[in-house]
């Protein structure tokens, strides 16, 4: 399983430890037991049962077997039972654990929206485009073409889509779409807010 990301455990060090959090496609518990280490109150939810299990055996030895089932869940986005306006934060680091289409993004903010309590923050991670990529290194080199083009991911999310779905889902924007390399991957990555009429800035 690969580490958790250092960006994430670090921006949540700056949030208060009572705040709750869905991991949103927690995986393995990648982020879900460091979270829980750091005394957040989290809960995970996963479409795959088999990454759930392994989730769950992950958080047992934090919060015991039984919590455990309840702190992990299986879910797909269709079916997640999680109330409207109960969390703090929504991380969905690996957002295309839902899917990358144009409405599986605007679904995954949606639904990250509706779970989101007023003034509430959602982390989102998807693989990058190529084009996207392929323009930061232009950009922030001496602004010639990269030799060697960058890969196509299959799953990949442009940061003209992601921005696109973003403001169809209604969400504010708190840290814009950028490219990050991290643990060998190219990502896009950005931090949404809801944003109601007496939110407080």
């Amino acid at each position: 399983m690969l580490a958790p990301s250092d960006h994430l455990l670090r921006t949540m060090a700056a949030v208060p430890v009572n705040s709750y959090i869905l991991d949103l496609g927690c995986e393995e518990g990648r982020h879900t037991e460091p979270l829980l280490r750091l005394g957040f109150p989290v809960h995970g939810c996963d479409p795959r049962p088999e990454v759930v299990a392994k989730a769950r055996d992950r958080v047992a030895e934090i919060v015991g077997s039984e919590d455990a089932e309840t702190c992990v869940q299986t879910a797909t986005l269709d079916a997640i039972d999680y109330p409207d306006d109960a969390f703090d934060w929504v991380i969905a680091y690996r957002g295309e654990i839902f899917g990358d289409s144009d409405d599986d993004v605007f679904r995954l903010l949606s639904e990250a929206r509706r779970m989101l309590k007023p003034g509430g923050w959602t982390y989102v991670t998807f693989p990058a485009a190529a084009e996207d990529v392929d323009e930061q290194e232009r950009t922030s080199g001496d602004g010639a073409p990269a030799d060697t083009p960058s890969p196509v991911e299959e799953n990949a999310v442009s940061i003209r889509v992601l921005k696109a779905q973003q403001e169809r889902a209604n969400l504010a924007v708190a840290s814009a779409p950028e490219i990050v390399e991290e643990l060998g991957e190219f990502r896009v990555r950005a931090i949404f807010r809801r944003v109601e009429p007496n939110t407080p800035a």
